[in-house]
């Protein structure tokens, strides 16, 4: 049952539970409005996170695109799993380290003389472990400098290093579909030391650090900001050379022709992180040309979620395995009607072709996402990476046919428990 009160301009609290008797087997979901005047509230505690869950999700930014929507004040692509006090970030896309503050920001403060003052700054982020991309596109990574800097103040990295876990160079352009004629811009790798067109998670964090050198090296020496190129572990996943590969499969040609075959073929899913709380596995998926995309599991003594990133509705089978009998499956989605209102009658060779492709090829519609997820036979299924952001809920819900589980349409804020409430045992 859905209860929404004080919508917009209040904050929002749902609960999305069928019952009492379903408290056991469904998800925790609760959520605060997206209102950003919540950070005039300051608080002692975070403000969402304390469920009656061990291992939470809350869900920062919920929509997917490199544009911004009209109407729509979603953030980009942006999750933050609580285990416990461990938290875990995956993807930071544009608007995610507003959100991150909103929901979890507090403080120290006393009250002298009737005046509330806060101690110190906040380090709210010192339970932070370890940061997952499920690949380089900007709605997924957009605000990944922010957090590098503000974050660190904020203590991410405050008890161990952090991990930052991320794809490699994929080593090669993907097909111009857009006969583009422009420059192809590049950048410079040290581990080999060459040009790339196509950098990695590591690459990619040492030119952050570089194109921000004065902020960075200000903060450290007038602020007494952390060594951050010291405490951060950054980790590459999906080089050719250290993906399992299924037995047999020889890594295709790099020079022919993008296919399903070199973007995703089938494959067993691997480790890709461990520690006391969780153990995270990753199989590839179908973004097509956006090679390498992941989708990730995070399996804990509670219950396990499996994050699908971008793709395609066929994985050859990658998500099935990888998300096989998950309590929560977080899935990307875009609208079925838009996609046949907007591209109505568009035919190869048109200017609005080459999106009209990407859509239909890297991209999951209503009309298949509740089928994937009947194939992956997990419990719970939450839209996110929404597109468009302003399509209406009721037209998202449509995700439900073939899907008998439950369906929850995400919104930013949104908190879910996944698994069992604490203080009861599993079923």
């Amino acid at each position: 049952m859905h209860s929404r009160k004080g919508f917009g301009s209040k904050m929002l609290r749902r609960t999305l539970l069928k019952g009492m008797g379903a408290l056991a087997l469904a998800p925790l979901v609760t959520g605060l409005g997206v209102k950003n005047a919540l950070a005039s509230q300051p608080s002692d505690k975070p403000r969402i996170g304390r469920g009656r869950h061990n291992t939470r999700l809350v869900l920062l930014g919920t929509t997917g695109g490199m544009t911004w929507w009209p109407g729509s004040n979603r953030a980009s692509n942006s999750q933050a799993l609580l285990v416990g006090d461990a938290m875990y970030l995956i993807d930071l896309g544009f608007g995610a380290c507003a959100r991150l503050a909103e929901a979890f920001n507090f403080g120290h403060f006393v009250t002298i003389g009737g005046q509330r003052t806060q101690l110190e700054l906040s380090t709210f982020l010192s339970d932070m472990r370890a940061v997952f991309f499920t690949h380089l596109h900007m709605d997924h990574l957009g605000d990944y400098p922010t957090f590098l800097e503000i974050g660190a103040r904020a203590g991410y990295a405050e008890k161990r290093p952090l991990a930052i876990i991320g794809p490699g160079d994929r080593g090669r352009l993907e097909e111009n579909m857009s006969g583009y004629k422009g420059t192809v811009i590049t950048a410079e790798s040290r581990n080999p030391p060459f040009a790339t067109p196509t950098p990695g998670t590591k690459s990619m964090t040492d030119h952050i650090l570089q194109a921000f050198a004065q902020t960075f090296n200000n903060c450290a020496q007038d602020e007494g900001y952390p060594d951050i190129p010291k405490i951060i572990d950054v980790r590459e996943i999906g080089d050719p050379k250290t993906i399992p590969w299924p037995s047999g499969f020889v890594v295709p040609d790099p020079n022919k022709p993008w296919t399903a075959d070199i973007t995703c073929p089938s494959m067993k899913p691997f480790e890709i992180y461990k520690d006391d709380r969780l153990r995270v596995t990753a199989t590839l998926v179908d973004h097509y040309e956006v090679y390498p995309a992941f989708a990730f599991r995070f399996d804990t003594e509670d219950g396990s979620l499996v994050i699908s990133g971008d793709t395609g509705p066929d994985t050859r089978g990658n998500l099935q395995t990888l998300a096989n009998g998950a309590d929560v499956l977080v899935h990307e989605v875009i609208d079925d009607f838009w996609i046949k209102t907007s591209f109505k009658g568009v035919k190869e060779g048109d200017p609005a072709w080459p999106l009209y492709h990407h859509v239909m090829t890297a991209h999951t519609s209503t009309a298949d996402v509740g089928r994937v997820a009947q194939q992956c036979r997990v419990k719970t299924l939450v839209l996110s990476h929404i597109a468009p952001a302003n399509a209406p809920v009721a037209r998202l819900r449509l995700a439900q046919q073939n899907f008998p589980g439950e369906l929850i349409v995400g919104e930013d804020l949104m908190e879910i428990g996944v698994g069992n409430p604490r203080g009861r045992s599993k079923a």
